[in-house]
């Protein structure tokens, strides 16, 4: 028995030696783990790499570009103005129609027979009317010769004066005949394209409003395009409009260009949306559009004079509003907060900065206040077309190169946004959304092809 403790006595004592060699190497082993985030953190302290631009002063065109849709200027469903019964149709669908080319005949035998019987009616009244006027001619020559009574000669000149009235009656009882007649011949109000005929030769046709239409005539050119401006456009416009007609250029998906001004603005703005509706007269001889496509509208609404400018990828969206990091002399950067007047050919419009100052272009989601950078191939003279020229050519050179960023959104290469001022003005998460759309709908693509 004591023989087994003290066995067990020196295998303990083994054992405890044992784990006192292995915490050694341990505690070795993790020396160099805190050694680690020692150079990780003085990385962090290390300059950043990131490009620059000088904000400058130039006069930018007022370009207001947005989404619209074709709407016809003319647009009638045609619908008779009697019942009856259509004997013949004088067009094919589709077909282009004159003003005033007859389209749709109906049975007139009961309004030939009214206009017959109208004309007789004249003829009898006219008859009557001369009888009248006869006899009140020898009563006034009798009257004179005192013949007669002056009793006699108003009752003459009465019955001549009914006979008259009778002949004015009869007349127009015939021209409501005749117009009544013509309620059987439907003519084309306007030019315009028939679309889908919706009755045939013997169709019975009542002229109430709610049954359906003989057929829609639209107009086609000119034609409409409907669309809405935000609320900070509505001064330029009405500014451009009080000089003269503000031109309009429409694009369809098949890059076709139509030419036009616009022609309408709505009396209030919309509180939901805040924006207000415009209308625009394109020239359409060409049949480019149709009523209902979606085009990409743009028109020029004068120019800002002494703008001062960045390129658009300068400005970050921050919670508290968007800002620009200015370049201090010490080569460190401060947020400087601005204001977003407008986009134009990726040049931001900003107040809040004077010209000349020096902003990071590149980079600007690695920076926070006060950290120091160091300037890589930038825009450094200001010239910020030049810098994303290059980089819109890199970009096409190599399509499978890593996103570019703006603020914290990825941006994938290809992607532009159809409306520049509001993706501009949209929050991240806005933009990740518009993205996963604009990725659905390229995979889709890709998918057909």
């Amino acid at each position: 028995m004591l023989r087994k403790s003290l066995a067990l006595l020196t295998a303990c004592c083994l054992l405890s030696a044992c784990q006192n060699k292995e915490a050694a190497p341990a505690a070795e082993s993790s020396a160099p783990v805190s050694g680690v985030s020692a150079p990780a953190a003085s990385a962090q302290g290390r300059p950043q790499s990131v490009s620059t631009t000088i904000s400058r002063v130039e006069d930018v065109p007022i370009v207001i570009e947005t989404q619209g849709s074709v709407v016809p200027l003319d647009e009638v469903d045609l619908r008779p103005q009697k019942n009856g019964m259509i004997t013949a149709i004088h067009f094919t669908e589709g077909q282009e129609v004159r003003r005033g080319q007859l389209m749709f005949s109906m049975d007139s035998r009961d309004d030939d027979a009214n206009v017959g019987k109208a004309e007789a009616g004249v003829a009898s009244a006219e008859a009557q009317a001369a009888i009248a006027e006869r006899d009140l001619k020898r009563a006034q020559e009798m009257s004179e010769k005192q013949f007669i009574s002056p009793s006699a000669l108003d009752t003459a000149r009465n019955k001549t004066d009914t006979a008259l009235a009778n002949l004015g009656q009869a007349r127009a009882s015939l021209e409501q005949a005749r117009v009544g007649r013509t309620y059987t011949r439907i003519v084309a109000p306007f030019d315009g394209r028939a679309g889908v005929i919706n009755v045939r030769p013997g169709s019975l046709v009542t002229s109430n409003s709610t049954a359906t239409a003989l057929v829609r005539l639209t107009r086609m050119d000119p034609i409409g395009v409907s669309f809405s401006i935000s609320e900070r456009d509505i001064g330029p416009l009405l500014v451009a409009l009080r000089k003269g007609p503000v031109k309009l250029s429409a694009r369809t998906n098949a890059q076709a260009v139509l030419k036009g001004e616009v022609s309408f603005v709505d009396s209030s703005v919309d509180r939901a949306s805040g924006t207000l509706l415009i209308k625009g007269r394109l020239e359409n001889k060409n049949r480019l559009v149709w009523p209902g496509q979606y085009l990409s509208v743009k028109l020029e609404a004068g120019k800002l004079d002494n703008a001062v400018v960045l390129p658009a990828q300068a400005v970050v969206n921050g919670p508290n509003g968007r800002f620009v990091y200015v370049v201090q002399d010490d080569q460190t950067v401060q947020p400087k907060n601005i204001e977003l007047l407008r986009i134009a050919d990726q040049r931001a419009v900003v107040s809040g900065i004077p010209a000349g100052v020096k902003v990071v272009l590149e980079g600007t989601q690695n920076l926070r206040p006060g950290v120091k950078i160091t300037e890589t191939k930038g825009d450094k003279e200001g010239k910020g077309k030049r810098a994303e020229k290059a980089s819109d050519d890199k970009a096409a050179a190599q399509p499978t190169a890593a996103a570019n960023t703006a603020g914290g959104v990825e941006i994938p290469p290809g992607f532009t946004p159809r409306d520049p001022d509001r993706w501009a003005a949209a929050s991240d998460e806005q933009k990740r959304e518009i993205l996963a759309r604009w990725r659905e709908r390229q995979a889709l693509k890709a998918a057909a092809q």
